[in-house]
């Protein structure tokens, strides 16, 4: 498909639309009652991760030769503010296929995607996190400090997003004084979704360096949330994890 004949960012949106309703096991959009919070409103088609993948790969082979970044912001733009996962998830996906395009403002993008809420759900977070904002700080290694101002924000997903978004780098051991003081600076976050992400994260710090992670959770002790210390020390042997746990808890805390 050329360029002149190849679809706009709205076209191949309203395409999308038309595919996933036809894919769609029930219309309209279903409130989900597993996997998700329930103050986390989420609504499904009930597509499999399968066919929905099968649409995005369609909707892909029209525009690969002739899109670059800029459409496909603009493409998931308009699937963001789809009610139904399936099409927010659908837009992100997209996007995610023109990591070699991606421009240094697609971080304030993300920053308003995830602060009004278009990214409200721990699935479509994690999918913006490593997938776009990962390779995103990956060609500008730069932004990535801007994730500690994320830290701070009283917006849940903007919280979770500073970090997951350093999981696929601190798997590579890249960004990992960053993804220590990230993970540092929400230890005293309640929130259960923060903590499992901080633990994911310190969990993939230590598959380059082990024993840095160790000494982290040695000497920031009880301050790690149980949660949090349960998931990053999963690769550890059982012996080194029951001494961590053991020698982590604070005084009178049951294990």
């Amino acid at each position: 498909m050329t360029r002149s004949t190849a679809p706009n960012p709205r076209q191949l949106a309203a395409d999308a639309r038309k595919q996933l309703r036809s894919a769609a096991q029930h219309w309209p959009p279903r409130r989900a009652t597993s996997f998700f919070k329930p103050d986390e409103e989420v609504y499904t088609l009930g597509l499999s991760a399968p066919k929905l993948r099968q649409v995005e790969r369609r909707l892909y082979g029209s525009v690969r030769a002739s899109w670059g970044g800029a459409a496909a912001v603009q493409f998931a733009d308009v699937l963001l503010r789809e009610r139904h996962l399936e099409g927010r998830s659908l837009g992100l996906m997209l996007l995610a296929r023109f990591s070699r395009d991606f421009e240094a403002d697609l971080l304030a993008r993300a920053h308003d995607w995830l602060a009004g809420d278009r990214c409200d759900n721990w699935a479509l977070t994690d999918l913006l996190g490593t997938k776009v904002l990962a390779p995103l700080l990956q060609r500008f290694p730069a932004l990535a400090e801007r994730l500690k101002v994320w830290a701070g924000s009283r917006n849940l997903w903007l919280r979770r997003s500073a970090l997951v978004a350093l999981v696929p780098l601190a798997r590579q051991g890249q960004q990992l004084a960053l993804a220590y003081s990230v993970a540092t600076k929400l230890q005293p976050d309640r929130s259960d979704l923060i903590q499992k992400a901080a633990g994911w994260l310190l969990r993939e710090c230590g598959r380059t360096n082990p024993r840095r992670l160790a000494t982290y959770l040695m000497a920031h002790g009880p301050r790690v949330p149980r949660t949090t210390l349960r998931y990053a020390i999963e690769r550890f042997p059982q012996a080194q994890r029951d001494e961590l746990m053991e020698r982590t808890r604070a005084a009178g805390a049951p294990a």
